[in-house]
């Protein structure tokens, strides 16, 4: 039998399986994203007291198996519980941080930034406001950890500055904006206005825990999540469902 391992992993997903089984998704700090059942974790209070539900933070104890693609969970170390985000929309916004990072790791490849991405992310929800600024500024520094970091503030084509360009647009293929001059017909682009690209390039250089110092608001918020969208969608498997909870919250 393989050795027992530890690490700290926040809980991305879980479901029943069968009478008294549980799966399990954890994004961990040392392991990357790790998919694992816990024998009779439906009924245990003592292996994992409270530890399996989305945006709890746990020590996970676990072992591998040579050929399955389930990992064994031994059991959990409640650190960080997830009751604190029962205010619907702080459990919104926490259900697109988990879901978001969820489609953008894979099973078994180490992402410690992206790990303290999620926790931090998660930490500033259960402290402060869940505000439109502060998912834009997630969204901004996981593109940026995951490689994908949008070129916001030059011309992806001619790289001259487009602060005082009279048009400015979005290329969502290539992750950056082009100016009027080097735009071309034809071409899938997404109109920008000043206001939101200002918006956009000073929360890409904001930590995140100071995102709500930047508020967004009218159409500017809107636009900037539009925007976010589209930078988005090429690294997505599929829709994310808490982007409606999220909406139905809005409205």
């Amino acid at each position: 039998m393989t050795p027992s391992l530890a690490t700290v992993a926040i809980v991305l997903r879980s479901r029943p399986y069968g009478e008294s089984d549980k799966i399990v998704t954890f994004l961990t700090e040392d392991a990357g994203k790790l998919t694992g059942i816990g024998k009779g974790a439906q009924r245990s209070r003592r292996r994992f007291p409270n530890c399996l539900d989305p945006f709890t933070r746990v020590r996970l104890h676990y072992r591998t198996r040579p050929g399955a693609s389930l990992a064994f969970l031994e059991r959990c170390d409640l650190l960080q519980s997830a009751g604190d985000l029962i205010d619907p929309k702080k459990f919104a916004y926490g259900s697109y941080l988990i879901e978001i990072v969820d489609q953008l790791t894979v099973e078994g490849h180490p992402v410690r930034d992206l790990f303290e991405l999620l926790r931090d992310g998660l930490d500033a929800l259960r402290a402060g406001a869940a505000t439109a600024s502060f998912l834009r500024g997630f969204e901004l520094h996981l593109l940026h950890r995951s490689g994908y970091d949008p070129q916001l503030a030059s011309c992806d084509r001619c790289r001259k500055d487009v602060g005082t360009a009279a048009a400015v647009f979005l290329d969502p293929h290539r992750g950056g904006v082009v100016c009027g001059r080097c735009s071309a017909a034809g071409q899938a682009l997404v109109p920008v206005t000043p206001a939101t690209l200002a918006a956009l390039c000073a929360l890409q250089d904001t930590p995140l825990a100071e995102t709500r110092s930047l508020p967004l608001t009218g159409a500017t918020a809107h636009e900037a999540g539009q925007i976010l969208g589209h930078l988005l969608a090429p690294h997505l498997q599929r829709p994310l469902r808490s982007v409606k909870l999220i909406a139905a919250l809005a409205s």
